[in-house]
């Protein structure tokens, strides 16, 4: 046996343990490279533990007593009674709740079972809350308690500010939750009335259209706030403090979704809303959120109080408030101070102990009792057991182990006071290396706090055999394995004497502790003992993987796998596979040393990729090759062959290993034989040489070049001259000469006269305008003039304005003109004169204006018209007359004729003035010459009434009868009369006398009236509120100090005088503000503000009262202060209620220390910092800043509790300067600066090349680099296919080093030159779209762009389909055409020239050959009808096809016209052979116009003889006859056919 004392550390314990695992090796010198374990721990703690008998356990199912035992041997021979109880001092369950949404509902509520929050259960259902005015929801209303608590699922859908829930009572807030995306608001009503609200910062928290749950947790004074459950560490997303508790009222009610005001309307959905009237605790919480309670070791159904709702993150027999430091004293037991529970066994915590129900006999103790601990999550190596016992030890101890959970009990070890109990030796002999023999324990053992060891290699006194060579030892590695752990106690020491109480007899364990640690195989140093199952950290250095490092990577299989041990590693080793496969195994047949682990190897790569095969997958399959000096690492090592078969003998597609060269025809060149020699071209499969000859025109080729395009045979024109062998000038030049450098001269048609910029090729005649005449079209024909962009244009003369018999000039096209007409038309008359139309003519008469009415005495008129320019007021044809009511029209009067104004009540209506003198008639009463004055006596009628009313003065308050002629106001003859007619009293007067005209002064107070005015009767003056009299000269009761500055006359006592209201600036400042009092009650207030008892303050303030200010400075951190306001006038005062506030937090003291953990990602750094104390109040947050260095995009700072942080989203390969800040409520403390680079990243965000055309067979292509490099560019690759195919192939690389920090590196770290980034791609296909992308690689991986397309510019076409003609009529032939595809066209088709080259009539046997352009069709034509054909015609045409660049003419299509009637048949040759036969001969039709004709010969008679007129009378129809008479013999105009009925013959 191995007994360690307690004074022991566990830590120095597991020291000691892995020290005697090693011992043995001390004396080998370890190599660097040995096996990697992890250090051993108590794999056994916090597991689940369980007890047979299982009602074994004191405090079950009651509570029950035990006599306490302690190392003094007194102790075993009295009894200390000592109690045991499981139950919890709190909560045991979770508590019931009101839910809010099971009454109350409006029908503007809809109910929604689809969109339900995460955790719904089934039949759930959650309301809608919609914009409705008026619309929410009114739950039944409990009165609240002291603590409280409320739940809710909320799905948010509009930004603002939205009302949750509000609790008002006699229409005063008794609390009140508002929410927006940026803060969460919490109103409430303490006994000092509505406090300021507590503001929760919840920016990123609380999302639009997206499920959160919120919780508010209030206790007394202590409010905390959950977002979605808990935060990591398991506490609430903001607490803080109540300056009271919240005040309800008897009668209250609850409104969901909206303010009491009808404002803040909730717009989304709620879910499960749910009252509490508990405090819930921290579990609790996240059990409403998620639906499962966090689960605990201890007794995890005892629930914490409401004043200390958060679970102890070290203990968790402990709760601690929300908000509270880890390490705060301010903690209260979860459990009970009497529990002693079974899981207290292995609770890390030798503090605690389980103890066992109490052995009533002999028999229990001897049956005694047995404990199964679960290691859980999967199978340890566990080298030794500590039970530390309370109670006696027991006489007898049986260790047993599952080695696997589906394997049966293995009995592990035997501790015995006498091993006969166990039929087994004491201490005996271990023959095999898992053998189990059975320890004898000493006579003697302590009372209490003795302990056990089991130490499984070094059982002493016996040691067990292989001990010292453990690695080697596959017995002993089997015998260590457990994934369960049983111990059966029975019999004890000491409490079976006579003289000891039968309540000393219980087993009681302080902790059991198993020493063990992970199985990794010797590669891993590190495991995860949290995950289920757990999961060893393998090292990167070993190559391994599995949840026990127990297999090779893939890719590292060239060794078998191993075992590490003491001595070596036994890493798995690398496959050399050339990065293409990603797995590979062991053959131990190619393994040269097949029995070393570092000499050799076997790996055999697996399902080559990228075209590769072989061992290493270092060759390239049938059908590819690999270029000269690639690396065979590179992933497309291995290109295809891609011989063209065309070009290669016998059509072989197989090329050289190395290089690739296929086997090419004689005429064929280039590595895929997919080229002709230089002057041959298109590459044919059935021609035995491969091309044809190219055949170019020497005098139309540059340099007189002999080569032509691969395909299409095009030759290299000069730039003037177009055709598959150089042979045609351009369109727009002519003369094909081979001196002439460009080929061909321009046409130089006239822009302006010609049709288009071409002429004849050979002639150099340009196509003219028909108003246009000349070889380059620059000369107008007769009658025209002005060769301009239009052409040139007629003259026009207007033959009724011009000259007969005259031309218009050839430069400007002026007629000659008549009198007193112009312009160049000679169309318009001149100035002074107007058009007047006669029959097909016009004259130009003369205007004669009169200049008195005429603007600016104008002698002009309208040219159309003759109207002369009127002055205003001034009508006529020639201005001379004065328009009605208008009057003197003289030349001195430049505005015309005036308006005459007549007043329109004081003249007779429909009148109108003198139009010289401009005299209004004017009624009675009236004078003036507008009749606007009334006469002496009189005044005008007020309003819109005609004539004047006589004046109404009083007799004796008047001066006499006149008064003002407009207003009609008499003129009074005292100071205090006034009125229209002088017959009332003047404001400060009252009691007109009628007899003397006069009234009475008002002599008001001045101090007490309000002003100087009284009753017009009875004089009473007007007093102010606290005044009274006649003349407002004395103070009401309870009123004095009657004072003419008082705007209440008299003062009285102020009265309801508000608490001052206070905002809390900082640490030692406190702003306070208060209202006057609700009444006054005088002129002028003195007001003195108290703290804590003491005047500090005292301002005066007068009417109109003002909001006061005070700012109290000098105060004490976090302190609370009370303060009132006494109000004082000159008749009295008053005081109001008192009010507390608190003051802030000071800022943090100490050193802020900031670090962080390596090795730094791409986009996430993680720091941590040291914790600051809480001497200047509690730290609220911690705020770590991040600046990048580059002035690229910012990252986000992080801002919470916690003393380490990740930032996400950083751009890789970039310099950020990092800072923390403590805070608290009253400032922050800030660290110093550190600088972290971040690690590179492949590249993102590269833009697709840009191309631009060089040729038809040149494309010059460049791109950028990547927009985010995240880290040094080394390599550009650029790649091409043809557009829509699915083959692309790499046609450029270039490497070099192109940082994205420059100007930061030294000249050694930047010394290669950036990789090039443009090229030009030659030998494409003419007016061929092609696809390009651009990869760009840095050291930690690649990006490629999008691909984009780009065509070859255009080329001369090298085909044109023939066209089809088709016959329309006799005189009409459709001619139609096909376009080809682009790699015929070679370029955009600009237009199809429609050519005849020959024709061919009936009669002539040989067609007449011609080459004639019918017509230049444009690009989107596919047809062209030509018409004037002759019938029965054979036509042939050919149609070119042109693009910009040159034309191509097709082979001749022909077509035959449908046949007509003959035409021009010349009359029969008649020869009289006797009296009664002629003989009629006649010839072909000139016109024969059809196939070979069938004749009708007609015979007619003559009769009436005539040199104009002739009848004729023929036979046609059998048994009829007609005569047929000329117009002239009827007097009708048409022809007329009858019967003769007469016949006259000279």
């Amino acid at each position: 046996m191995n007994c360690l004392a307690l004074s022991l550390g566990f830590g120095i314990l597991f020291q000691v343990i892995e020290t005697l695992i090693f011992t043995y090796f001390a004396s080998v010198s370890l190599a660097d490279s040995r096996g990697l374990f992890p250090r051993l721990e108590n794999v056994g703690a916090f597991k689940k533990v369980s007890l047979l008998p299982t009602q074994a356990e004191c405090g079950l199912p009651h509570r029950s007593t035990f006599c306490h035992s302690s190392v003094d041997v007194e102790s075993i021979q009295s009894c200390t009674q000592r109690f045991c109880t499981q139950g919890c001092p709190y909560r045991s369950s979770s508590p019931t709740y009101t839910a809010l949404f099971s009454a109350g509902l409006r029908s503007c509520l809809i109910p929604d079972k689809n969109d339900l929050h995460p955790h719904s259960q089934s039949n759930s259902t959650s309301f809608i809350f919609g914009n409705h005015k008026n619309c929410s929801s009114f739950p039944p209303s409990p009165r609240l308690v002291e603590a409280f608590t409320f739940t809710v699922w909320l799905k948010p859908e509009r930004e603002g500010v939205m009302c949750v829930i509000e609790k008002t009572g006699d229409g005063q807030i008794v609390f009140k939750l508002t929410i927006s995306r940026k803060e969460t608001m919490f109103y409430y009503r303490t006994v000092s009335g509505l406090q300021p609200p507590i503001k929760v910062m919840t920016l990123g928290r609380i999302l639009l259209k997206q499920w959160i749950h919120l919780s508010v947790q209030v206790h007394q004074t202590k409010i905390n706030f959950f977002i979605n459950g808990l935060e990591e560490d398991n506490t609430a997303f903001y607490a803080t403090t109540l300056s009271g508790s919240i005040t309800d009222f008897p009668s209250s009610t609850i409104r969901i979704g909206q303010s009491l005001n009808g404002l803040e309307q909730f717009v989304g959905r709620m879910q499960d809303f749910r009252l509490y009237q508990v405090a819930l605790t921290n579990r609790e919480i996240l059990e409403a959120f998620s639906g499962d309670l966090l689960q605990l070791h201890v007794q995890s159904h005892c629930r914490c109080p409401g004043s200390h709702p958060r679970i102890h993150p070290l203990v968790q027999r402990y709760c601690i408030p929300n908000g509270a430091q880890d390490t705060t004293n301010d903690r209260v037991l979860r459990l009970n101070p009497e529990a002693h529970p079974l899981s207290f066994i292995n609770d890390n915590d030798i503090s605690t102990s389980w103890i066992s129900h109490v052995l009533t006999n002999i028999t229990q103790l001897n049956q005694g009792v047995t404990i199964s601990m679960d290691l859980e999550n999967g199978q340890y190596q566990v080298f030794y057991i500590i039970i530390q016992f309370f109670s006696p030890q027991p006489t007898a101890i049986r260790i047993q182990r599952k080695k696997e959970d589906s394997l049966d009990w293995e009995d592990w070890q035997y501790f015995a006071k006498n091993c006969s109990v166990f039929g087994m030796e004491n201490n005996g002999v271990l023959e095999k290396p898992d053998s189990v023999n059975c320890l004898q324990l000493p006579n003697f053992t302590p009372y209490s706090r003795g302990n056990v060891t089991f130490s499984i290699l070094t059982p002493g006194p016996k040691l067990r055999p292989g001990f010292n060579d453990f690695y080697n030892n596959p017995s002993l590695q089997e015998f260590v394995k457990a994934t369960q752990i049983r111990l059966h106690f029975q019999g004890q020491y000491h409490t079976t004497e006579a003289a000891v109480s039968l309540s000393h007899r219980y087993y009681a364990v302080d902790e059991i502790t198993i020493g063990g640690r992970c199985q990794c195989h010797g590669h891993a140093s590190n495991c995860n003992t949290t995950s289920q199952p757990y999961r060893c950290l393998c090292s990167w250095e070993s190559f391994t993987e599995g949840l026990h490092c127990d297999r090779c990577l893939p890719l590292y299989n060239d060794k078998p796998f191993r075992r590490g041990n003491q001595l070596h590693a036994f890493n798995c080793k690398p496959c050399q596979c050339n990065g293409h496969s990603r797995s590979c195994h062991y053959n131990a047949s190619v393994d040269p040393f097949p029995l070393e682990h570092q000499r050799g190897g076997g790996g055999v790569c697996d399902a080559c990729q990228h075209n590769t095969t072989g061992r290493n997958c270092e060759l390239c399959k049938d059908y590819f090759f690999r270029p000269v000096g690639a690396d065979p690492s590179a992933i497309d090592v291995c290109k295809s062959c891609d011989c063209d078969k065309a070009g290669t003998r016998n059509r072989s597609l197989l090329c050289d290993l190395i290089g690739g060269q296929c086997n090419c025809k004689r005429h064929v060149s280039g590595r895929q034989c997919n080229q002709c020699q230089n002057g041959f071209y298109n590459l044919q499969e059935l021609d035995p040489d491969g091309c044809s000859p190219c055949n170019c025109n020497t005098s139309g080729t540059v340099d007189g070049d002999i080569t032509c395009h691969q395909n299409s045979g095009q030759c290299k024109c000069k730039a003037n001259v177009i055709g598959l062998r150089c042979n045609h000038c351009n369109f727009g030049f002519k003369f094909l000469q081979s001196f002439n450098d460009d080929g061909c001269e321009p046409c130089q048609c006239n822009l302006y006269g010609s049709v288009d910029k071409f002429c004849n090729p050979f002639s150099g005649q340009c196509d003219c305008k028909k108003e246009v005449k000349g070889l380059q079209c620059d000369t107008c024909r007769e009658n025209f003039y002005g060769l301009d962009i239009a052409g040139c244009k007629a003259c026009d003369c207007d033959p009724a304005g011009s000259l007969s018999g005259t031309v218009c000039d050839a430069e400007t096209g002026q007629c000659t003109c008549k009198t007193n007409i112009g312009g160049r038309r000679c169309n318009q008359c001149l100035e002074g004169h107007f058009y007047l139309q006669q029959n097909n003519s016009f004259l130009c008469l003369p205007c004669n204006c009169d200049k008195m009415g005429t603007v600016n005495g104008s002698l002009l008129c309208d040219i159309s018209t003759g109207q002369c320019p009127c002055k205003l007021g001034v009508t006529g044809l020639r201005c001379n007359q004065c328009e009605p009511h208008r009057y003197n029209l003289t030349m001195s009067n430049f505005q015309g004729c005036q308006m005459c104004e007549c007043d329109s009540s004081g003249t007779f209506p429909g009148t109108i003035c003198d139009p010289i003198s401009g005299q209004c008639l004017c009624l009675p009463n009236r004078e003036g010459r507008r009749c606007d004055q009334c006469q002496p006596g009189f005044y005008i009628s007020p309003g819109s009434a005609a004539g004047c009313l006589p004046c109404s003065c009083h007799a004796t308050g008047a001066v006499n009868h006149i008064c003002n002629s407009l207003t009609g106001q008499c003129r009074c003859q005292d100071a205090s009369i006034a009125g229209q007619s002088c017959d009332q009293c003047k404001d400060h007067y009252f009691g007109f006398d009628p007899q003397t005209g006069r009234c009475q002064p008002c002599n008001c107070h001045l101090s007490g009236a309000l002003n100087e005015t009284c009753h017009l009767v009875t004089g009473q003056c007007f007093c102010k509120q606290f005044v009274t009299g006649l003349k407002c000269d004395a103070c009401v009761p309870s009123a004095s100090h009657l004072d003419v500055n008082n705007l209440l006359g008299c003062s009285k006592t102020p009265s309801q005088q508000p608490p001052p209201r206070g905002q809390v600036q900082s640490s030692s400042a406190i702003n306070l503000f208060w209202s006057p009092p609700d009444s006054p009650n005088a002129q002028w207030l003195t007001y003195s503000l108290f703290r804590d008892g003491f005047e500090i303050y005292i301002s005066e303030d007068q009417y109109p009262f003002n909001t006061q200010h005070y700012l109290d400075t000098s105060l004490s951190p976090y302190t609370s202060y009370s303060y009132y306001i006494k109000t004082t006038s000159v008749h009295g005062s008053t005081r109001s209620a008192a009010v507390t506030y608190r003051t802030k937090p000071g800022v943090p003291e100490g050193h802020l220390n900031l670090s962080y953990t390596i090795p730094v990602s791409s986009d996430s750094v993680t720091l941590t910092w040291s914790t600051l104390s809480n001497h200047s109040g509690p730290i609220e947050k911690y705020i770590l800043s991040c600046v990048p260095l580059d002035g690229i995009q910012p990252c986000d700072p992080y801002e919470g509790h916690e003393t380490s942080a990740t930032i996400w989203n950083l751009v890789p390969f970039t310099r950020y300067h990092f800072s923390v800040q403590a805070c608290t409520g009253g400032g922050c403390l800030h660290s110093l600066p550190i600088m972290v680079t971040t690690a590179q990243a492949p590249p993102r965000r590269l833009s697709p090349p840009e191309i631009r055309e060089i040729s038809s067979t040149e494309l010059h292509v460049q791109w950028s680099p990547p927009l985010e490099p995240n880290g040094i560019i080394i390599r550009y690759e650029l790649y091409m296919k043809r557009l829509r195919s699915t083959e692309e192939s790499q046609v450029f690389q270039s490497s070099g080093w192109l940082s994205p920090h420059p100007f930061a590196e030294s000249t050694s770290d930047n010394a290669l030159e950036p990789p090039q980034a443009a090229t030009v791609i030659t030998g494409l296909e003419p007016y061929t779209e092609y696809e390009f992308r651009v990869l760009a690689v840095n050291m930690a991986g690649s990006t490629s762009s999008v691909w984009i397309s780009a065509r070859t510019g255009e080329s001369a076409p090298v085909f044109m389909i023939p066209p089809l003609v088709v016959p329309l009529s006799s005189h009409s032939l459709n001619v139609s055409w096909e376009k080809p595809a682009e790699n015929i066209t070679r370029g955009k088709v600009v237009g199809y020239n429609i050519n005849m080259i020959s024709e061919q009539s009936p009669q002539q046997p040989v067609p007449v050959v011609l080459s004639k352009l019918l017509h230049m069709a444009k690009s989107q034509d596919l047809s062209y009808v030509v018409k004037g054909l002759k019938p029965y015609g054979i036509y042939k045409f050919t149609v070119s096809l042109c693009n910009s660049i040159g034309c191509v003419t097709s082979a001749s299509g022909a077509g035959q016209t449908l046949a007509a009637a003959p035409a021009l048949l010349r009359p029969p040759v008649v020869k009289g052979i006797n009296g009664t036969t002629i003989h009629v001969r006649w010839f072909l039709p000139e016109e024969v116009n059809g196939p070979s004709p069938l004749y009708q010969l007609e015979r007619r008679e003559s009769s009436l003889p005539a040199p104009m007129a002739t009848m004729m009378k023929g036979i046609r129809f059998t048994g009829n006859g007609y005569c047929k008479f000329p117009s002239t013999t009827h007097p009708v105009g048409t022809d007329f056919t009858g019967i003769l009925s007469r016949s006259y013959h000279n």
